[in-house]
């Protein structure tokens, strides 16, 4: 069970150690902040955009500020950044309201590329607040009035946020800015590659760990506690992990932690996800079917062909493919083999989000580029049983690598 993925002595983070205060646990280094902050102001430039308002509040789904100022969206508190074309940052934070703080930007040990920090005391469970954060980002986009502002993270803003903001900047013309970003954020560097195999170690790790944990009499959450446990100790912040059992003839479809109090039993089959966020915050995912005892022949052999449909899957992920073209030539697929057709986001970029464009679905613009990782995970419930197989790829120039986890891709029998 090996990654596929480099990693090197150390970790990533052995790469300008000490330029960062010793309370930041896995900073990333200034060079690849400085590496995407240029490709991200390229793309600014030919869009025509003079700076970027971006909002994240939701652990796991809140990649756009981690990629931009290392700081992570958690918890639901607001966090929004002013990114402009020229210059450092602002950052819109929870804290003593209405403070105003200048940062040096190269010397700030907690903070880099920022040089302003503005507090209040917003709270999403009370919607009085609701302006707080909208007039502190009024008055730090106040030198962009008449401009140009890209908007990062559309599907979480808050529709009072961005309304008061639109309605305080009349002059100002706003617009999305995932379009220009995305595809960038999608494509990994060799550094942020070296960091998503330490996300693939740990949780090879984890499902280890969460394998040798399932007998019958253990609960759900015990399972789940086990692979937790491995996760935190190599510096998980988040992410999901989930579980699903059932006895023989009833789907075990993975549930959340709310939903993970079934007790196992003998001829069990289980469904396990691993997805917590590694060291530094990227996530990766994997997936496997387990059976408490053996499983049957009829079983081994509908897994064999999941397995196939993920690689015919796997197959299509190559430098300019369509998204929406390798949904259809899968979902054509399964029809072929008297299959259900795929309804859920089977396929998608990962990184600082567990799910990132491109979307691997019928109604993606992006196509896919080397560089890019994405997770591949195929499920469907056949004759009473639920099949799937949970993996990442990495695409190079010539298509997708081999599943990064390098676990066997087989139903394990406990």
């Amino acid at each position: 069970m090996t990654a596929i993925l480099p990693a090197r002595p150390g970790g990533p983070w052995a790469i300008g150690a000490g330029e960062r205060s010793e309370r930041v646990r896995f900073p990333v280094p200034e060079a690849e902040l400085e590496r995407r902050w240029a490709a991200v102001r390229a793309g600014m430039d030919e869009a025509g955009l003079d700076v970027l308002l971006v909002h994240d509040h939701v652990d796991g789904l809140g990649g756009y500020v981690r990629y931009l100022s290392d700081m992570p969206a958690a918890g639901g508190y607001p966090l929004s950044i002013v990114f402009p074309r020229h210059g450092a940052m602002t950052l819109v934070v929870h804290g003593p309201h209405g403070a105003d703080r200048a940062v040096a930007p190269a010397g700030d040990p907690l903070l880099y590329g920022v040089e302003r920090v503005l507090s209040t005391w917003s709270f999403a469970s009370a919607s009085y607040t609701a302006h707080d954060d909208a007039a502190a980002l009024v008055g730090a986009l106040a030198p962009f009035a008449g401009g140009s502002i890209g908007v990062l993270g559309l599907a979480q803003i808050p529709f009072t946020l961005l309304t008061h903001v639109r309605e305080h900047l009349p002059r100002a013309r706003f617009g999305d800015a995932a379009d220009v970003v995305d595809p960038v954020k999608a494509v990994k560097s060799d550094w942020e590659q070296s960091a998503i195999a330490e996300a693939v170690a740990m949780q090879v790790e984890a499902f280890t760990a969460a394998l040798e944990a399932i007998e019958p009499g253990r609960r759900e959450w015990e399972v789940i506690d086990a692979a937790a446990r491995v996760a935190h100790a190599h510096g998980s912040e988040g992410g999901v992990l989930m579980i699903g059992s059932a006895p023989a003839g009833e789907p075990a479809l993975p549930n959340p932690a709310r939903n993970q109090g079934r007790e196992l039993r003998d001829g069990d089959r289980l469904t396990l996800l691993i997805e917590p966020s590694g060291p530094g915050g990227f996530f990766a995912e994997l997936g496997r079917t387990i059976v408490i005892g053996a499983a049957p022949d009829a079983m081994h052999e509908e897994h064999a062909f999941a397995v196939r449909a993920w690689r015919a899957c796997a197959s299509d992920l190559r430098p300019g493919a369509d998204a929406a073209t390798v949904f259809a030539g899968y979902n054509a697929f399964l029809r072929g083999h008297d299959r259900p057709a795929e309804e859920r986001l089977h396929c998608h970029g990962q990184g600082y989000d567990l799910v990132e464009r491109p979307l691997v679905r019928s109604d993606e613009s992006m196509t896919l580029a080397a560089g890019m990782v994405l997770a591949l995970h195929p499920m469907y419930v056949h004759a009473g049983d639920a099949y799937w197989v949970c993996d990442n790829v990495l695409i190079g120039p010539d298509g997708a690598s081999a599943p990064l986890h390098g676990v066997e891709q087989r139903i394990f029998e406990r």
